[in-house]
């Protein structure tokens, strides 16, 4: 197979600080273009882990992924990044989206999310390039806001995570690029981001092959499979209960009675993960991992790339055999994988 594909990743900062620099000392050797930190739930300070990962490293992207309009104003985040491109000589790259499991915990009304990220999206623009900038809404406040230093770059790439089609849309039209989310791994599944993302473009005179597209995808590599499904059975139990977008995985190939299978489990916090990954059917899991031996893992990544994939955001989870540094090792070994 001739065609390859780039490759970034988030990290999940709930692990030891250790585990994240050995990570960080390592990315740019293994040839991944980015790391993004997520920016979600009640985890590590993302931007002091961005910091860390600024001063150690000389050329990949770093950035959240994602951040929010709910639980950090959209002036903080434009003062934030543009902190951030500075310390790290303008390689800031700003994944935003609607927040995830991560608002559960404070209540916000997401009700009106598709005009709160445009209005984010638009504020963060404006104050980064300088502009004085006044938004009122019920989700956030900017009055007569404006950066009290020039940062070092006007525009920093933004890119909108998600998957559901009024989201992927407002990627289409606004941002530079998008995190595809979990569970669009089938043809039919990239067949209709692409489709909304261009409808998005079309709307704004955008070429839609100007769009970054980067397709999430959890990876964990074991010898034993099973463990290594194990690992992501949580997250994916989580997003296919809660998030996910049911017309957005129904696109990509899911069953009603395999979704409707999750959502109809208990509290998953409670169920252990090889329990909660025995009701995940093995086409579900498809759509949202990369898992198994590394020759399991190859295949499947060939697989993706003879789809149309072009660039994997790899989110590794560890296992009972490999640290996440040893995924990413792993996975930047494959022929497919161009560094």
């Amino acid at each position: 197979m001739g065609t390859t594909c780039k490759t970034s990743t988030v990290y999940i900062a709930n692990k030891p600080l250790q585990d994240f620099l050995d990570v960080v000392d390592s990315i740019e050797t293994l040839g991944y273009e980015d790391l993004f930190i997520a920016d979600q739930a009640l985890r590590k300070n993302m931007y002091a882990w961005a910091t860390l990962a600024a001063a150690r490293t000389h050329k990949i992207g770093i950035g959240p992924s994602v951040t929010n309009a709910y639980t950090r104003n959209p002036g903080l985040t434009a003062a934030s990044m543009a902190t951030l491109d500075e310390l790290s000589d303008g390689r800031a790259k700003l994944g935003f989206g609607a927040g995830g499991h991560g608002v559960d915990k404070f209540g916000y009304d997401q009700s009106k999310l598709i005009g709160t990220m445009r209005d984010a999206i638009d504020a963060i623009r404006r104050l980064t390039s300088g502009e004085t900038v006044t938004s009122t809404r019920d989700e956030f406040s900017l009055h007569e806001a404006k950066l009290e230093f020039k940062p070092i770059r006007d525009e920093i790439p933004i890119y909108i995570g998600g998957r559901g089609p009024q989201l992927l849309s407002l990627a289409g039209a606004v941002a530079d690029g998008a995190f595809l989310g979990g569970g669009l791994l089938s043809p039919s599944g990239v067949k209709y981001a692409q489709e909304r993302i261009s409808i998005g473009a079309n709307s704004t005179g955008r070429d839609p092959s100007d769009i970054d597209l980067r397709y999430l995808v959890f990876v964990s590599v074991s010898q034993n499979k099973e463990k290594s499904l194990n690992a992501a059975a949580w997250f994916i139990s989580m997003l296919t209960k809660r998030h996910a977008s049911l017309t957005a995985l129904k696109a990509a190939g899911a069953q009603d009675s395999h979704i409707q299978k999750i959502k109809e489990l208990g509290d998953i916090d409670s169920i252990p993960p090889s329990e909660l990954r025995t009701s995940i059917s093995p086409e579900l899991m498809d759509l949202y991992t990369i898992a198994g031996n590394p020759e399991d893992c190859q295949i499947r990544v060939e697989e993706l790339v003879d789809m149309g994939i072009k660039h994997l955001t790899l989110v590794p989870f560890s296992n009972e055999e490999k640290n996440i540094l040893e995924i990413l090792e792993t996975f930047s070994d494959f022929d497919c994988i161009s560094s």
